[in-house]
């Protein structure tokens, strides 16, 4: 019996593949628009995910602290600085048994395919993590402008603050979206048994599905408060020019009539 660790650490919204892989000094066994894959050994690979992924299978820590290293030295993209990840196992055991238990796959024998499975769905695993701490910072966020009209009547942010906080918000749904929806099975799933329920049990036990519907509807309801704030604000501003412009006619009138007094 064998056991493999595979660590997975999301540090970024978008990795560009294309150059990594030279960045690295290490060249990949497969490079397609959403994933690199490289190799150590026939038990040992690391896998990269335009999402923002990086996925360490059976590499001992001191080889994943070197590249995490340079990956950091990329220029990446802007982020709130989270840095999430996961862990999981994987046990050989040349037996026929093979299920998906907490945080443990067991399995008959390792093949790339396998690992291969295993490090996407953990990959996925630390991405929505990465989300699902900034859409929880968005609804917090939310909360205090709501409390903020429950208790004074008015809003707590200037114009361009909400501006700007509605902003983040639109970016996350496009990138949560943009990154993590277009994840789907790789073709082997569909052309082998094992595989298809190996990933089917892997995505049950990381509750992925679950964990995108949570998302979707802490989305929906920061959506409609934003439409709430933006009509407020929309409406504050509306009520504001007609006050001045009422005040402008008065002052006009006032002055018309201090002026008719001196002729």
């Amino acid at each position: 019996m064998k056991i493999y660790r595979v660590n997975a650490f999301h540090l970024t919204e978008k990795f560009k593949l294309k150059d990594i892989g030279n960045f690295l000094n290490i060249q990949p066994i497969t490079l397609s628009v959403w994933e690199a894959a490289f190799k150590f050994s026939d038990e040992s690979y690391f896998f990269l995910y335009n999402f923002g992924s990086a996925v360490f299978f059976n590499v001992a820590e001191e080889n994943q602290k070197t590249i995490l290293d340079k990956l950091k030295k990329v220029n990446l993209p802007q982020n709130p600085g989270y840095t999430t990840t996961d862990e999981f196992s994987v046990e050989v055991t040349g037996e026929g048994k093979h299920e998906v238990n907490f945080n443990k796959a067991i399995i008959h024998d390792l093949t790339y395919q396998k690992a291969r499975l295993v490090s996407m769905v953990v990959a996925e695993s630390a991405a929505l993590e990465y989300f699902e701490l900034i859409v929880d910072d968005l609804l917090e966020r939310n909360h205090q402008i709501s409390d903020s009209l429950r208790t004074k009547g008015k809003l707590i942010k200037e114009t361009k603050q909400l501006i700007k906080f509605i902003g983040f918000c639109l970016t996350t749904k496009q990138e949560i979206i943009a990154n993590l929806y277009v994840v789907d099975a790789p073709d082997e799933v569909w052309e082998d048994q094992v595989l298809d329920r190996l990933y089917g049990e892997l995505k049950r036990m990381f509750e992925i599905e679950t964990r995108y519907r949570v998302l979707e509807y802490k989305l929906k309801l920061i959506q409609e408060s934003v439409e709430i704030i933006v009509d407020l604000s929309k409406s504050s501003r509306e009520i504001m020019l007609e006050m001045t412009i009422i005040a402008l006619i008065a002052i006009d009138i006032i002055i018309a009539l201090v002026g008719g007094k001196f002729i």
